[in-house]
């Protein structure tokens, strides 16, 4: 077929030779085709020594992998990740070749939870810069591998200002008097809309203790959320608690910057390493301010309670803050996510009591602290679920 096609073509453009291999054609990390590796390719299948195996779903034997290949797979935190990758993208082909973002999908939200389930797996930390060199699955491999027999003077939640943008310190940075004052007024008319449109109210606000630091930790089915809980905060524990948001809604436009700022939201860039975004999570803490953290990462299409990320755990772990598990009901039915208006629905805002994270810790199950953290956690806030589903 190749040489019928070819007689058709001027003879400048004839195909004189030709191989056929399996494997995929490098590219870089803009999906542009790496030509100066086309040269060996191209002798190597000429000669039969590239290795032919189906290009079916799945992870690339490691027998027919190169040496150089097999051998970076003997690090531990190396092959560590490379059975996360098999796992997490099993309905893909995988190979030490394979794009992230070509061939896996892996855009700057996945990136965000890979590098979380990596340090998870494999206790390794991806850096901003480790991750921008990263063009094909052989390289996060021997990023992981160097990262791992790194020694590093402190781990990164010890000074966590270090990894801070400037645009993030910027945010964090106290309000001024007349933006406390504006504070209050959006406070009021958040509050007033809630309870108009949607009855909202509120149980256990009586477990809270006054002036106490908190990390509130609620399901997320709905942009009704933050607006929800919002409005059953006082103004006093409203002005020192922070919430973390994609920079891609905070900062969308200039209205937006605007209700951010005086809500307190700080923008969490999901395209910049994990550990970004978990030390935004630890100045907050460190300067003794209660926090906002979703621990679902992210809306639930259905209502259910997702498995939650390890970020939570992993602060959580560090800086042993009491954690208040809190279970929105009716948001999902008022607006679930694609919708654009909103139903008249009654929502419940329902606070657990501030647990203690070492307790969660010695109760939850799994082999890490912030695993064991996590889990217990969400144990917690399921049990609120049932209770706002029994007493709906």
């Amino acid at each position: 077929a190749i040489e019928r096609v070819s007689r058709r073509l001027p003879p400048y453009q004839r195909v004189s030779e030709y191989a056929l291999t399996s494997e995929a054609i490098q590219r870089t990390r803009l999906g542009k085709i790496r030509r100066h590796l086309l040269s060996e390719r191209y002798e190597k299948a000429k000669k039969g020594e590239e290795v032919s195996h189906k290009r079916g779903a799945g992870p690339m034997p490691i027998e027919e992998m190169s040496g150089e290949d097999r051998a970076l797979l003997d690090d531990h935190a190396a092959q560590a990740t490379w059975e996360l990758l098999a796992r997490r993208y099993k309905d893909k082909r995988l190979t030490p070749d394979s794009n992230p973002v070509l061939d896996l999908g892996i855009d700057s939200l996945e990136w965000l939870n890979l590098t979380f389930e990596i340090r998870e797996n494999a206790g390794v930390e991806l850096t901003e810069a480790a991750i921008a060199r990263i063009e094909a699955i052989r390289d996060l491999l021997r990023e992981v591998s160097e990262a791992s027999e790194a020694e590093s003077e402190s781990q990164p939640l010890d000074r966590p200002e270090e990894i801070l943008t400037d645009k993030q310190k910027r945010w964090l940075e106290p309000p001024g008097l007349v933006m406390r004052l504006v504070a209050r007024i959006l406070f009021f008319a958040n509050r007033t809309v809630m309870r108009t449109l949607f009855r909202v109210e509120a149980k256990g606000l009586d477990r809270l203790p006054e002036n106490a630091q908190l990390v509130f930790a609620p399901n997320h089915t709905s942009y009704l959320d933050p607006p929800a809980l919002g409005a059953v905060l006082s103004n006093a524990r409203l002005a020192r608690t922070y919430w973390g948001g994609w920079s891609v809604i905070v900062t969308r436009n200039v209205f937006t910057r605007f209700i951010g700022r005086l809500a307190n939201a700080v923008p969490i860039d999901p395209e910049r390493g994990a550990i970004s975004s978990l030390a935004v999570g630890a100045v907050l803490l460190k300067r003794k301010l209660s926090i906002v953290w979703f621990p679902e990462g992210g809306l639930s299409r259905t209502g259910e309670l997702q498995p939650f990320k390890p970020g939570i755990g992993i602060v959580l772990a560090r800086f042993s803050v009491p954690v208040v598990p809190v279970f929105i009901a009716g948001t999902h039915e008022a607006l679930p996510l694609g919708a654009v208006l909103p139903r008249i629905r009654k929502v419940r805002v329902i606070f657990g009591k501030p647990l203690d994270p070492r307790e969660l810790e010695r109760a939850g199950k799994g082999k890490e602290a912030h695993e064991r953290i996590v889990n217990a956690l969400r144990v917690h806030i399921a049990e609120l679920g049932s209770i706002a589903l029994h007493h709906g």
